[in-house]
């Protein structure tokens, strides 16, 4: 079996985290070769640059270049390797969360996130995107007072529409938009079946 990745997006509050965390231990218990990683993070170098951006008020381009800097850290040192084992690779966030996030929402030009997407990728796309689609409002009240610069309504709110942009633009690729955790699972199941081709 080759490499495979499966990514989970969605703004913050959507769930994606809890899901992709789920996966994980159930692919875990089925025996096989499974790792679960986040972006960015998951490495030496991009804890320590999430931990910076979070930690400071970054103009835009600044902030787009550490996470771009993360992100090719956590492909060059777990990523490529765990491809070449043939590992399933779960991310919580990739790089459509640059788009939607750093592009629609922070309005950096899409042609400027997509090439340095490319570059900290080495080419890399996730085999599947699982979308995570909720309502802001619900979002919000899933954060609760815990909300940090990347959780402002008006922002979040450009990072949804993004989102859903990607979702309808993106045919090319295994996107699906997830409304319903349950129909979730469903779908897996039969496209684990389809896609995977693991006896």
């Amino acid at each position: 079996m080759k490499g495979f990745i499966i990514s989970f997006e969605g703004i913050d509050g959507a769930g994606k985290s809890t899901q992709a965390k789920k996966l994980y231990q159930f692919l875990k218990q089925l025996g096989w070769s499974v790792s679960l990683y986040r972006d960015p993070g998951s490495t030496l170098l991009a804890e320590r640059l999430r931990e910076m951006v979070l930690e400071s008020n970054l103009d835009p381009i600044t902030e787009l270049l550490m996470f771009e800097s993360a992100r090719s850290s956590l492909v060059w040192e777990k990523i490529l390797p765990d491809l070449k084992e043939g590992k399933i690779i779960i991310l919580d966030r990739f790089i459509d969360s640059t788009t939607a996030y750093q592009g629609y929402g922070k309005e950096i030009n899409l042609g400027t996130v997509n090439i340095l997407n490319h570059i900290a990728c080495r080419g890399i796309k996730p085999n599947l995107t699982f979308l995570l689609n909720v309502s802001l409002e619900r979002a919000l009240q899933r954060l609760g007072g815990k909300k940090s610069r990347f959780e402002d309504p008006k922002y979040l709110k450009r990072v949804r529409d993004g989102y859903l942009q990607i979702f309808y633009s993106e045919k090319e690729r295994d996107i699906f938009l997830i409304l319903n955790v349950i129909i979730w699972w469903l779908l897996f199941g039969i496209m684990l079946l389809k896609k995977l081709k693991i006896s």
